[in-house]
């Protein structure tokens, strides 16, 4: 055979070759963008359903505060527990301002339960508890803010108590 005609074969050969190689390197590429586009669909998926826990518990702890129902905020405030153990359970899903704001309102959250449970006169708890709960629900608004991708939370969501302006907070009781 003619040096040209083994030159144009073996030509063709190695173009297939690094063609087809270069078809794989693009599969690969293109299935690896696929799985992190996949990746930061289900994190955004997963905080969506998460911002939603996170505002029906908040919206459950406003209510029982603005109604004054002590046991209606105890079951509000113990119902944050399997949302929050979800949102701790993702955590390295979470942005730093969304983990920091999870860990003060799990923090809040058992201060308040253990003040909620803590012996007292009926009538003057809800107003021992006005700063936790203030502190509770700006935690969960400034959660659900950056769960959905904005800044921090507004200073607007502050309960106040219906009757009368909120007094200074209580000192809290030594957690064991």
């Amino acid at each position: 055979m003619p040096k040209t005609a083994v030159g144009i074969i073996a030509a063709t050969l190695v173009a297939a070759v690094l063609g087809v190689a270069g078809v794989s390197t693009a599969v690969a590429q293109t299935s690896n963008s696929t799985q992190s586009e996949s990746a930061q669909s289900k994190s955004t998926q997963s905080n969506s359903a998460l911002a939603q826990q996170v505002q029906q518990g908040r919206d459950r702890v406003a209510a029982a505060w603005q109604a004054q129902d002590v046991t209606a905020l105890r079951t509000a405030v113990s119902e944050l527990n399997p949302m929050l153990a979800a949102a701790h359970g993702d955590r390295n899903a979470l942005s730093p301002a969304a983990a920091m704001y999870l860990g003060r309102a799990e923090q809040q959250r058992d201060q308040l339960a253990t003040a909620l449970y803590a012996p007292q006169p009926r009538s003057g708890i809800l107003d021992s508890v006005t700063g936790l709960v203030s502190g509770l629900l700006d935690s969960l608004s400034n959660l659900l803010s950056n769960l959905l991708g904005g800044g921090g939370g507004d200073s607007s969501t502050k309960p106040t108590s219906p009757t009368s302006p909120p007094p200074a907070p209580a000192p809290m009781p030594a957690t064991a």
